[in-house]
């Protein structure tokens, strides 16, 4: 099982929990998204999952980077997906959480696998939130599943790491499978902001979290 963070509901509720599952970005580990726990749903059981590949400056990531931007490569991609799939299955069977209410919240490369697995196994997820990701051109798409699946999509307009343009396709993309986007965009650059996580901890409420 991938290596990961546990923070237990910060809300007195009845088990099985519903449980959000946090991916971080390239470069990063499981401790980086976990400092947003207190702005966090307080009824989800939180698992944090550090990347399963050693980044070579420090800290991990989810897959190599392709020959261009946009597409990232495939092996690391396919391989890292399915270590993640199988963590997902696994998790009922360690934690007291309801299989019926997997969420997913990544940033960059944690976005994009978070959209890519919601995509080609939305069987596994109830909901998925994107934050300054996009989605791989080639994706194994699951048609049918996706419809009416809700997403959370957000991207800065001076982002310097992933520009805006990423996001905004990505958004078609998802928009074109019939998934129930809702899309924001905000003056900042590839991070984190206050406004964000107004507007997703709304979305979550709206997905029955709080």
């Amino acid at each position: 099982m991938l290596h990961h963070l546990t923070s237990w509901p910060r809300e007195q509720t009845s088990e099985p929990y519903p449980c959000l599952v946090l991916l971080h970005g390239r470069g990063s580990n499981e401790q980086d998204l976990f400092g947003l726990v207190p702005e966090l749903p307080k009824q989800c059981l939180v698992v944090s999952v550090r990347a399963p590949l050693a980044f070579p400056f420090g800290g991990f990531a989810w897959y190599d980077l392709g020959q261009r931007q946009g597409a990232p490569d495939q092996a690391t991609l396919n391989s890292s997906l399915d270590e993640l799939r199988s963590f997902l299955k696994g998790l009922p069977e360690q934690y007291p959480v309801d299989a019926a209410k997997l969420f997913l919240l990544g940033f960059s490369q944690g976005a994009l696998m978070s959209g890519t697995l919601t995509v080609t196994s939305p069987e596994l997820v109830a909901a998925t939130a994107m934050l300054s990701g996009y989605l791989p051109e080639e994706l194994d798409v699951a048609a049918e599943g996706i419809k009416g699946k809700p997403i959370f999509q957000a991207h800065g307009t001076y982002d310097g790491t992933l520009p805006v343009a990423l996001g905004r396709q990505a958004r078609l993309r998802l928009e074109d499978l019939g998934a129930d986007v809702e899309y924001h965009e905000y003056a900042m650059d590839h991070q984190v902001m206050m406004e964000e996580l107004v507007h997703l901890n709304a979305w979550f409420e709206k997905q029955g979290l709080k």
